[in-house]
């Protein structure tokens, strides 16, 4: 990965940049929300991924600019 960001990243933020940046192909509403975004329980059940790792890499990728808040998710901002 090329972008300045990842080297900032812990190994699940890591992970879940990359499962997001694929599964945004086959959900537009990753990218684009229009009246939902996904949120931290849609998130982890598409990871497959305990709650508490995923609630942390969304904080990490938040903070790096990554995802955004989205009213009630979050959107993929970088990808």
């Amino acid at each position: 990965m090329t972008d300045r960001r990842w080297r900032l990243l812990g190994l699940s933020a890591r992970a879940m940049w990359l499962e997001l940046t694929d599964a945004a192909d086959l959900m537009p509403e990753m990218r684009a929300p229009v009246r939902t975004a996904p949120d931290l329980e849609q998130f982890t059940r598409l990871v497959a991924a305990d709650a508490a790792e995923v609630g942390t890499a969304i904080e990490q990728l938040v903070r790096l600019d990554i995802l955004e808040p989205f009213r009630n998710g979050y959107r993929l901002k970088a990808y």
